[in-house]
């Protein structure tokens, strides 16, 4: 029992290549949602960029 619980947490420490593209994947999608964040709250509250964008004024 004992040397099996050894093989797998050795298998599973091997495996832990991914961890690096995990990250990166994490922090890329963190900043993709905080620029759409301020991206969506600057059209809303910035009537130049509403105006810009849309082609209308702001309400």
């Amino acid at each position: 029992m004992n040397q099996n619980f050894q093989a797998l947490v050795q298998e599973a420490t091997k495996d832990n290549s991914s961890t690096d593209q995990t990250f990166l994947f994490g922090g890329a999608l963190l900043f993709f949602n905080l620029f759409v964040m301020l991206f969506v709250g600057m059209y809303w509250m910035n009537p130049e960029m509403h105006e810009f964008i849309s082609g209308r004024p702001l309400l």
